[in-house]
């Protein structure tokens, strides 16, 4: 007859069996899930790269999304990290009102990306959909995480 300790600690290895899971002895598969990017993103642009303090912390890179919803364009700039390892961190996203309102109604096209001494700067055609005036957007980032200008002009 076996003794009731022993029963239990078999009870309990049976247990903790059942309840690990799968082991990747070599990795697991990385599905694109993963990597989940919202199905209205249209365009992700990595442009020029910002200093990191310290700069052991890794390399800092600036990325422009763009989305469409409501028939409508969408944009943030985020201050990303990239560590030894080259993954990547947010540590800024910043939004533009004037522009990610969802009642806006601002179309972008010819979006382009430009490192500066400074930053960088964006610019892109904006077109209103309400009064279908055409105008241009420029967004100038500075190397702080959250420092932007961003202005509008009037096309002609």
């Amino acid at each position: 007859m076996r003794s009731v300790p022993h029963l239990v600690a078999r009870w309990l290895a049976a247990a903790l069996l059942a309840c690990a899971g799968q082991a990747h002895a070599l990795g697991m598969d990385v599905p694109f899930e993963s990597f989940a990017t919202a199905p209205d993103v249209d365009w992700i642009k990595i442009c020029g790269e910002w200093p990191v303090q310290p700069p052991s912390e890794g390399r800092g890179v600036y990325r422009i999304v763009h989305a469409t919803r409501y028939g409508q364009s969408f944009v943030y700039l985020q201050w990303i990290v990239r560590d030894g390892n080259d993954s990547a961190r947010e540590v800024h996203t910043q939004s533009f009102e004037a522009i990610n309102n969802d009642h806006a109604e601002i179309t972008l096209s010819q979006m382009n990306c430009q490192p500066t001494r400074n930053g960088i700067r964006w610019t892109a055609r904006a077109q209103s959909g309400h009064d279908n005036s055409v105008f241009r957007i420029t967004i100038d980032a500075g190397h702080k995480p959250g420092e932007v200008r961003f202005r509008t002009r009037q096309r002609r």
